[in-house]
């Protein structure tokens, strides 16, 4: 259990659209009497978060090249994102240093909690990174049941259409830091026939640093297309295959201060083609609008 509290907070950061930035994964879990939580975290630390954009009209792509993809690459978020994880990937790579750590050490609060250091010399790569990128470190993780409670502390609006004509969601927990949150929950769509979508909703404000990615693997493999809600909100449908992983999709919305991803799971995790009715349904079932 030594590496628990090390893991928690990339777990959340990831989950918690670290920057929303296509970078790389990590996973974990939190602790004590928070066992459920902790692990809907791990599980979530395998698939969220990244930078992605949103633009364009309803058209399908899959080239590298498209802006869709490009811009992201070029952001603080995901340049901050590629050099911490360039410089984790040859740190302590046998994980003898960490094994040597105490529990109580493992387990102290402090500013880099976020970013799992257990190391003087992690913090100060963070530091590094931010001054370098004019970033600001997460902090304050929590865990939040209730939704409205979410939405206050995360200075966001009512962003979740919870009953319409169309659809019908229950909101279940949150996790948050101060720059970022996760919402998990689950959505019944009314459309040619009825879906029940289980999703996570992530959302990482702009300007802070996360060390959380997406691997959307090859690029030129992943199906992407955009659309443009009826509230006139552009997101883009993302669909990756990967041998290793599955396949994945994902909604996600770039607004003024935010990234957004939305992991679709459950009844609708099988999903291959970007054009599915069900993808526009989920989106429609968010006010993009209500998050700066």
């Amino acid at each position: 259990m030594r590496k628990k509290k090390v893991m928690i907070a990339l777990a959340v950061a990831m989950v918690m659209t670290g920057s929303l930035t296509a970078c790389q994964k990590t996973g974990s879990e939190a602790d004590g009497d928070i066992q459920q939580t902790e692990k809907a975290i791990a599980e979530t630390s395998k698939e969220i978060t990244e930078e992605m954009e949103v633009s364009g009209t309803e058209q399908e792509t899959a080239q590298p090249e498209s802006s869709a993809f490009l811009k992201f690459t070029d952001s603080s978020e995901y340049q901050a994102c590629a050099e911490w994880w360039d410089f984790c990937a040859g740190y302590d790579t046998d994980f003898a240093i960490l094994e040597q750590m105490e529990e109580e050490e493992l387990e102290a609060e402090n500013e880099y909690e976020a970013y799992a250091c257990y190391t003087p010399e992690m913090e100060q790569k963070v530091d590094e990174i931010c001054e370098r990128y004019s970033l600001s470190k997460l902090s304050g993780f929590q865990i939040v049941d209730d939704y409205s409670e979410l939405c206050n502390k995360a200075e966001v609006g009512d962003f979740c259409v919870r009953a319409s004509e169309d659809v019908k969601q229950t909101v279940l927990s949150g996790y948050l830091y101060h720059g970022a949150f996760l919402m998990e929950g689950n959505a019944v769509l009314a459309g040619s026939s009825m879906y029940e979508a289980s999703y996570q909703f992530a959302r990482v404000e702009k300007g802070y640093f996360t060390s959380a990615y997406l691997d959307f693997g090859d690029i030129s493999e992943c199906s992407v297309r955009e659309y443009t809600t009826k509230k006139g909100e552009k997101v883009l449908f993302a669909n990756i295959t990967n041998e290793e992983r599955g396949t994945h999709t994902y909604i996600i919305a770039e607004r003024e201060k935010s990234f957004i991803v939305i992991n679709v799971l459950g009844d609708m995790s099988d999903i291959t083609d970007v054009n599915d009715e069900r993808l526009e349904l989920l989106a429609e079932a968010f006010d993009f609008a209500a998050i700066p």
